[in-house]
């Protein structure tokens, strides 16, 4: 991207652009209503039979009681977990395009890896401050975000943290109140049932303690997107 040499209207305003954007998209998956049924009663009946669907390490940043599954769910033959798969790399492999101004042609080459897994998480369970770590974008599709706690508005709430480096290191009147796209700080987004949120997998988030008595359940994902002919990430699955 150009920048500084770029010529400049000479009438004394200045010339404001946005040069590190941070995107987070939002996606809506068709018939989410039934699709959000079939997949709690899945994901529940799993998570009954402990170890057996459960991730082999528990991560450092879990806290509390947070069920996560295995990492291979989208290879997983169930017809709900399937139609979410498809959902999930159709919203992404959109969104790809539309940032990367690639072509259809182009769009056709590409391959897409993921490992996706499920979290429950019940009263006072939520997860530490984390990214996730070489991977391109990442997901969490919200299958059902539990009860709404009117006294505790951070109830479950994702939090994500502004990545860029010292961006806080002097605050004042010039850049305390700067509004979007330039603003300082954290974002934070609330879950709706059938609700994608995509974002690139170097963004550090956080979700707060989930309060509410009805388990709260997503589904999160990784992705690593290679040409055709290039060697793709060794353990993803692949949907083309």
């Amino acid at each position: 991207m150009s920048g500084a040499d770029d010529p400049i209207a000479n009438d004394g305003d200045p010339q404001v652009e946005s040069f590190f954007a941070v995107p987070i998209a939002r996606a809506w998956l068709p018939g989410y209503e039934d699709l959000c049924a079939r997949l709690s009663q899945v994901f529940l009946e799993r998570a009954d039979q402990g170890d057996t669907y459960r991730h082999q390490k528990r991560i450092d940043t879990m806290h509390g009681d947070l069920f996560e599954s295995r990492f291979d769910l989208f290879r997983w033959p169930d017809p709900p977990i399937r139609e979410l798969a498809a959902g999930c790399h159709e919203a992404l492999a959109k969104l790809v395009r539309k940032l990367n101004d690639y072509s259809e042609e182009e769009l056709a080459g590409l391959r897409f890896s993921y490992h996706a897994w499920f979290h429950i998480t019940r009263k006072f369970g939520y997860q530490g401050q984390h990214n996730h770590p070489n991977a391109s974008w990442s997901g969490i599709f919200c299958v059902d975000p539990g009860d709404e706690v009117p006294q505790r508005p951070d109830s479950g709430l994702v939090r994500f943290h502004d990545p860029r480096t010292h961006i806080d290191m002097y605050a004042d009147a010039g850049n305390r109140e700067l509004q979007m796209p330039w603003s300082i700080g954290s974002c934070d987004w609330r879950h709706r049932r059938g609700q994608l949120v995509m974002f690139p997998s170097y963004l550090r988030h956080e979700i707060y303690p989930y309060v509410g008595e009805r388990p709260r359940i997503v589904v999160a994902f990784n992705c690593w997107i290679h040409r055709a002919g290039q060697v793709r990430h060794s353990s993803g699955e692949v949907i083309e």
